[in-house]
């Protein structure tokens, strides 16, 4: 099925990467672009971006708003300054974006602003970010927090006319990470999932033990994502499922993964009672699963929903 939509559209790509793959084994190599990998979708979900392909070293994505594109370009490339600072085999990178009429068909993006954001992501130096000016016209008053320099027109290839183009200014201040709160009364689960996602390039911003202690510190930590057992101190009854329907009434933009030692349909459906963007349940059997969980968490950040098939199965049976 073809259709059509407005959509920013971001393009990055890698400076050298060639070079610094080249310098190390293929086990290293593979674990730089897994990591890499992780953190560039990472931050894709906290900015609502949505991921439509990976070419080569670079992603293509796109949004529905463009404030929301800018700022992941932005947080995107201060993420991959502080890891340079930090991580012995840097990379560097270069994004470009536009926006417009796309057409899209097979889950695949075409049209002007997806030549001209692939065009000037190839124009575009090592940590730069170029867009075109009808990007920062249509960010409109959210532009004011980012700075922008005009840079004149450019002639891009494939492209009809010269494209007036931007370069969008950024610094290392500011969230670069999706950030993540645990709430479970095992310590060991609750510093195992902790590990893992931490590997997958998630900031564990706080681990608690119980619902209330979760509750006092959301409005200091501010997480995109809170996990929670469903079950927890003091009584073990329905403790995760009131934090959740708090979270969901008092922090609306967060998104809440709920976890489940078995199916539990009536839990599943009170969690579940008023829609289920933002919010996932998964058994913790599923924990295991380094992707799946990475993946849960990232959906929920984006406003979407994962449902472990068997509670799903449980709830339409």
């Amino acid at each position: 099925m073809v259709s059509s939509r407005t959509a920013t559209v971001l393009f990055t790509d890698l400076v050298g990467s060639t070079e610094t793959i080249a310098r190390v084994s293929a086990a290293t190599a593979d674990a730089i672009r897994a990591r890499h990998f992780a953190k560039v979708r990472n931050v894709l979900a906290v900015h609502h971006g949505q991921e439509v392909k990976t070419l080569g070293d670079g992603f293509m994505a796109v949004f529905e708003s463009a404030a929301d594109g800018i700022a992941c370009a932005v947080t995107l490339q201060r993420t991959m300054s502080r890891d340079r600072e930090r991580e012995e085999h840097a990379l560097v990178m270069r994004i470009g974006l536009s926006a417009g009429e796309v057409t899209v068909e097979a889950g695949d993006y075409f049209g002007i602003p997806v030549i001209e954001a692939s065009r000037l992501c190839g124009a575009a130096g090592g940590s730069q970010i170029l867009c075109s000016e009808l990007l920062r016209l249509l960010a409109g008053a959210t532009s004011g927090i980012h700075q922008f320099t005009t840079l004149g027109h450019f002639d891009l290839k494939g492209l009809p006319a010269p494209l007036q183009v931007c370069e969008v200014g950024w610094d290392n201040e500011g969230d670069s990470a999706l950030r993540v709160a645990l709430a479970d009364d095992s310590a060991l689960l609750r510093q195992g999932i902790a590990s893992v996602l931490e590997h997958e390039g998630f900031e564990i911003v706080l681990q608690v033990g119980d619902a209330e202690s979760l509750l006092d510190s959301l409005s200091v930590i501010r997480p995109h994502v809170v996990i929670v057992d469903v079950r927890m101190p003091p009584t073990n009854t329905t403790e995760g499922l009131d934090a959740a329907a708090r979270i969901r009434a008092e922090h609306p933009g967060t998104g809440i993964l709920v976890l489940s030692a078995q199916v539990e349909a009536k839990a599943a459906a009170r969690l579940l009672a008023d829609g289920s963007d933002g919010i996932g349940y998964l058994l913790k059997d599923r924990v295991g699963d380094v992707s799946e969980l990475a993946e849960a968490v990232r959906t929920v950040a984006q406003g979407g929903s994962a449902i472990d098939p068997d509670v799903v199965a449980e709830l339409t049976g």
